[in-house]
């Protein structure tokens, strides 16, 4: 083949993957829509239609949430993205909380769980606490397996807690070492707080990658969240390395503790999906 001909084929195939390359699917944890509610003095509902009318498409929610809310996000469209329930594995089985997630995963559709498992106490002795971290961890991938067998995915992300069991990477690759089933929640914003490089730890995690969560940080183990684009994290980045890399799932941006929460989401958004500088 010519070298022009090359050149051509190259170009056509550039072309072609850049106009083929699918936005970023956006969501938005539901408790953020309830504290606009909130702070606009609006209903639940209102708010929802405002965070909807940005462009937020999907949502994250807990297992205990208001059926009232939940029936109100399905009336609006919003697809379900992520699940989330805490069950303290590192204090003992626990049949019924799991129970309790993954019928409501199957009662309500969804298909995937974040899971947050609990905490390792503080000042004890580092063999006791090995102990339970052990002992716990074999119980997480139980419960994912649980799960699988249901046709239920469970995720764990990297918490923003030193006393968790996923704070790390190293916490993150035992779990993942004890448990094929088990999936991974990428938190931005986490891996920040935690001292870890986000790009790093992207390239790490990719295959056990099936959600993502959007969180800016001022700073290393600063545990503020501003909106995205306001902080440190290179958040357009990881979001382009994703999708290239094949990844078609939600990306949930999270504030909690915003004062201004509905301006901070239309920031956020505007952000992540604005056109990028020549």
């Amino acid at each position: 083949m010519k070298p022009i001909s090359l050149f051509l084929s190259a170009l056509t195939l550039m072309l072609v993957t850049s106009c083929n390359t699918p936005a970023p699917r956006i969501s938005i944890f539901a408790d953020h829509i309830g504290t606009i509610a909130q702070q606009e003095h609006i209903s639940f509902a209102e708010a929802a239609t405002r965070i909807r009318n940005l462009g937020y498409t999907g949502v994250d929610v807990g297992t205990n949430y208001s059926h009232a809310h939940l029936n109100t996000l399905d009336s609006l469209g919003f697809a379900h993205a992520c699940a989330i329930a805490w069950i303290d594995f590192v204090a003992g089985p626990q049949p019924a909380a799991e129970e309790q997630a993954l019928s409501f995963m199957e009662t309500r559709q969804w298909p995937q769980l974040l899971l947050v498992p609990g905490f390792l106490p503080a000042d004890r002795p580092a063999a006791y606490t090995d102990s339970l971290r052990d002992a716990a961890v074999n119980r997480i991938a139980a419960f994912a397996e649980k799960a699988a067998q249901r046709g239920l995915r469970v995720l764990v992300e990297d918490f923003d807690n030193p006393r968790s069991l996923c704070y790390d990477t190293p916490s993150l690759d035992r779990l993942f070492a004890a448990s094929p089933a088990l999936g991974h929640v990428f938190d931005t914003g986490n891996y920040v707080y935690g001292g870890e490089d986000v790009l790093t730890a992207l390239t790490h995690f990719r295959d056990r990658i099936y959600h993502v969560h959007l969180k800016d940080r001022l700073a290393p183990h600063d545990g503020a969240s501003p909106a995205i684009g306001k902080g440190i994290v290179p958040t357009r980045e990881v979001i382009a390395q994703l999708i290239r890399s094949g990844y078609r799932g939600w990306f949930t941006v999270e504030h909690y503790g915003s004062r201004h929460m509905l301006s901070d989401a239309a920031f956020s958004i505007q952000t992540i999906t604005a056109p990028e500088k020549k």
